[in-house]
């Protein structure tokens, strides 16, 4: 069986995606995946169904080598969130016990070893990081279903959690990327549709917006900047693979189905490489074509 086998899809700027394919280096998870682009590599990040934490990375236009754990161990039952900050790469996680823990590494450094994020907090939900400005932003439901974000500037601790303007509740992790001169997360409401939120920086969140084009999902969502369009990807109720992009300060155009077909049970992850956005999904499945 392929149910949890580690796939990804690519496309060039207003291109059509190319198709799904697995990852080079095998590996199996049973939770969504990471992404982030650094330096002169795309990083994905996986938690294994041992619960371990592993990466895997590509040069542009190149294939993937192969899964190695993260030092520093640590084992969990979630998904992670990435992003790449200042010189270093970042890689957050959700712990056995409830808390949030942090690992990072400059270029072609191992990994320093897992950290708590600063500033405490729990939650049952995974996480979302995004760069922005001269800082770096981690984003969390927390065990009340409210919506935080915590952020640091470039090698200082975390400031502490404090609840993203506008309110909202959420039972799924969330989304972020910068894009044009704002930080955008995006949430699956409570209501199953699929919301926005944004703040320039040094700025309050505006508050909770449905994304433009409507749709339903029960998963979690994934999101990327490229080029001149700020991406977001979800699994609809349908368990295909959507997409809907937005130019800046204009409406989201509509969902469309990832080209490629596919299906999953999960959550994706997205990041843009070089001259490519990827979506990364675990347990795609494909129709066979005859």
């Amino acid at each position: 069986m392929n149910h949890n086998r580690i796939y990804v899809n690519s496309a060039r700027q207003n291109q059509p995606f190319d198709g799904w394919n697995e990852i080079q280096g095998g590996g199996l998870t049973d939770h969504p995946l990471a992404a982030a682009a650094f330096g002169d590599r795309l990083y994905v990040f996986a938690a294994g169904t041992d619960r371990r934490i592993y990466v895997n990375s590509a040069r542009q236009n190149q294939p993937f080598g192969g899964w190695n754990e993260i030092q520093g161990g640590g084992i969990t039952d979630h998904p992670l969130a990435a992003a790449s900050f200042g010189d270093r790469l970042y890689v957050f996680g959700r712990g056995t016990d409830r808390r949030i823990y942090v690992n990072s590494a400059r270029q072609d450094h191992p990994f320093d070893g897992w950290t708590e994020v600063q500033g405490g907090g729990l939650t049952d939900h995974p996480l979302a990081a995004a760069a922005f400005g001269d800082r770096l932003y981690v984003f969390g439901a927390g065990t009340d279903r409210r919506i935080y974000v915590n952020s640091a500037r470039q090698n200082q601790p975390f400031d502490g959690w404090t609840e993203v303007q506008g309110g909202g509740l959420t039972d799924h992790s969330l989304a972020a990327a910068a894009f044009g001169d704002r930080l955008y997360v995006f949430g699956t409401g409570t209501d199953r549709r699929i919301y926005v939120n944004s703040a320039r920086q040094d700025h309050p969140f505006d508050g909770w917006t449905e994304v433009q084009g409507g749709g339903l999902t029960d998963h979690s969502l994934a999101a990327a900047a490229f080029g001149d369009r700020l991406y977001v990807f979800g699994t609809g109720t349908d368990k295909r693979i959507y997409v809907n992009s937005a130019r800046q300060d204009h409406p989201f155009d509509g969902w469309a189905e990832v080209q490629g077909g596919g299906a999953t049970d999960h959550p994706l992850g997205a990041a843009a490489f070089g001259d490519r956005l990827y979506a990364f999904g675990a347990g795609v499945r494909v129709p066979a074509h005859v």
